[in-house]
């Protein structure tokens, strides 16, 4: 395993983001607590992207953290709901979400959605449209916890070249009131990671 990036090296890519070749980026956000975040990220993209459009497709789950409101609000592109009967999908199925991106972050990740994705789920709009897709995906994962029955599983993710996780930082853990945790919900590093499966389709 890896060492977590330096606090000197986060606050370094924070003022100083990858490159990224696109124009759209459409984000999951999945029900962690960490969803009540998403605003202040998507202000720090829109600073250090300005000519990205980023969209959203927001669970229910997720809709305990953050509104679909103010992410209404916030988004310089659409928002929709994780949901078949959503009015606004594009094209009415995962095909005109897939149209309406260059690349997908899953931003926060929960567990048990990343454990739908690698077990080819495709029960909602969002979770169609990542199993088929052949654009870059981004996993801020957003965990509890693991055991050797998740990462068999999540190791499964690891056979699509088109999917890597983030890395991670350390992370206050709600549940045990501690610094006990870790977490890939940090927008630089998904942008890092993006620019690098972008990067490695491009030399392929």
């Amino acid at each position: 395993m890896t060492d977590s990036p330096s606090p000197e090296s986060l606050a370094q890519l924070m003022q100083n983001p990858p490159s990224l070749d696109i124009k759209k980026l459409i984000l999951v956000v999945t029900g962690s607590i960490n969803a009540a975040l998403v605003p202040y990220w998507l202000n720090w993209f829109r600073t250090a992207y300005p000519e990205v459009i980023v969209s959203l497709i927001i669970t229910r789950s997720a809709e305990r953290f953050v509104t679909y409101d103010a992410l209404k609000h916030l988004a310089n592109g659409s928002v929709w709901k994780d949901s078949w009967d959503e009015p606004d999908l594009p094209g009415g199925s995962h095909i005109g979400l897939d149209n309406s991106a260059d690349c997908f972050g899953i931003f926060p990740a929960t567990l048990d959605y990343t454990m739908r994705l690698a077990s080819g789920r495709s029960n909602s709009p969002s979770l169609m449209a990542l199993q088929l897709t052949e654009k870059p995906i981004a996993v801020a994962a957003s965990f509890p916890g693991t055991n050797p029955v998740h990462i068999q599983s999540l190791m499964k993710l690891q056979l699509r070249e088109n999917v890597a996780f983030t890395e991670t930082v350390a992370a206050f853990s709600v549940g045990r009131k501690a610094w006990s945790g870790q977490t890939g919900f940090f927008m630089p590093l998904l942008a890092s990671t993006l620019a690098e499966l972008i990067s490695k389709q491009a030399n392929q």
